[in-house]
């Protein structure tokens, strides 16, 4: 009789937790697609972003078209896409934007910052040919460390292009009014300046330094990506 008596008890115990174990099966069991679905969906989403950016980029890099870049002093030429149609740098094009800039034999590298510098103003302006002044040279400052370039932009005049550098960040630019230079000069520094000189070729030191309001600001504010077109 007491090992008949103590079943009942048994099952009153039992049957609570065979209701939890069932409940929570059920609730996993239900739970599974809605979790994968999410985990789909964000991956999706996320697929998606990754190809919305790379079509913004394409799309930017595809439309810039090239620019025919003269050495004033070799009249050595060539028409270069300083970007590739994915919006990075093309190594290639880079490399012979410096020899056709060059007035050396040997090929000095100019930096990377400055070359974007030129090309953004030709394509802020719609330039279609770029004339190179001068970029290496020794023994004259910023231009022998390969950190600036002297040009023109065909159709647009020096003090035009001038005024667009300025407004932009951590930059060195000098327009030269005379006659016989008719250039602006570009180069990579911080913190900004840029300068006015009407002397003649040949003759220097008579720069007048032109003051720019909110450059420290925009110096502050800088980043690569403005360097792009």
């Amino acid at each position: 009789m007491t090992s008949n008596g103590n079943h009942p008890r048994r099952r009153r115990f039992a049957s609570p937790f065979l209701l939890v174990l069932v409940s929570l099966s059920i609730f996993v069991a239900r739970d599974a697609p809605a979790r994968a679905l999410i985990a789909a969906r964000v991956g999706t989403e996320t697929a998606l972003a990754a190809e919305a950016k790379q079509e913004r980029v394409t799309s930017w890099a595809t439309a810039l078209e090239p620019i025919f870049v003269t050495n004033a002093s070799t009249r050595e030429s060539a028409r270069i896409s300083l970007y590739d149609r994915f919006g990075e740098i093309d190594e290639d094009a880079r490399a012979l934007f410096e020899r056709v800039a060059s007035r050396e034999p040997d090929v000095h590298k100019l930096s990377l910052r400055v070359e974007q510098l030129v090309f953004k103003a030709a394509y802020h302006f719609g330039a279609q040919r770029l004339s190179v002044v001068s970029a290496w040279r020794e023994h004259a400052g910023k231009h022998s460390t390969g950190d600036a370039i002297d040009f023109r932009l065909a159709g647009i005049g020096p003090s035009i292009v001038a005024a667009y550098l300025r407004g932009l960040s951590r930059i060195g630019v000098g327009i030269y009014t005379h006659p016989g230079t008719q250039f602006v000069h570009v180069d990579v520094r911080e913190p900004s300046f840029s300068w006015i000189d009407a002397s003649p070729p040949g003759v220097h030191g008579s720069e007048r330094p032109i003051r720019e309001r909110n450059a420290a600001k925009r110096d502050a504010m800088y980043e690569p990506e403005m360097d792009l077109p």
